[in-house]
């Protein structure tokens, strides 16, 4: 990917989804029984991006205080957040379309990211943990798509099978 502009579009559009995807599973979690997030506590105290924070700092032989890891856990995630959005903008650039390659950006972080590093504690955690991963992640996805729609020189129009090539290049001639 070549283009400057996209790459810094993507990375915005990748922090401003995983500020939305917070809030969306904020809402989701505090919908949720009390018996599934004290069974969340149980395996995962203080949370998955503090136990992240404590895992990294550990393997850097650091031994974290849970707001201290908690901040490591946020950076990383705010991290992947602006990465997915490169990456979509990258599928934008070889011709996806905005919406869906910010979708698959936004499974494939689900399928890669919160199931496949939980996969041995996987039927540990409530359906209801899973679900609120999905809809995190649609969340990241979907935003990322829009705004990646709307910051494309074409915009939301962009058709079908439009490659993404530019004007006097081989393919378009």
């Amino acid at each position: 990917m070549g283009n400057h502009r996209s790459i810094v579009a993507g990375a915005l559009a990748g922090y401003v989804a995983s500020r939305t995807m917070d809030a969306v599973t904020t809402v989701f979690h505090g919908r949720q029984s009390e018996a599934s997030r004290r069974r969340e506590q149980e395996l995962a105290p203080g949370g998955a991006l503090v136990q992240l924070g404590t895992q990294l700092g550990a393997a850097a032989g650091r031994e974290l205080d849970p707001a201290a890891a908690g901040r490591v856990g946020v950076a990383v995630h705010r991290t992947l957040g602006v990465t997915y959005g490169v990456i979509a903008a990258g599928l934008v650039e070889r011709g996806w379309r905005p919406v869906p390659a910010g979708l698959a950006v936004g499974a494939m972080a689900f399928l890669v990211v919160d199931e496949g590093t939980a996969l041995p504690m996987a039927t540990s955690y409530p359906l209801v943990s899973h679900l609120r991963g999905v809809v995190g992640h649609a969340t990241v996805g979907g935003t990322i798509g829009v705004l990646l729609a709307l910051t494309a020189p074409d915009g939301l129009s962009r058709r079908p099978g439009a490659t993404g090539r530019r004007r006097g290049t081989p393919a378009a001639r």
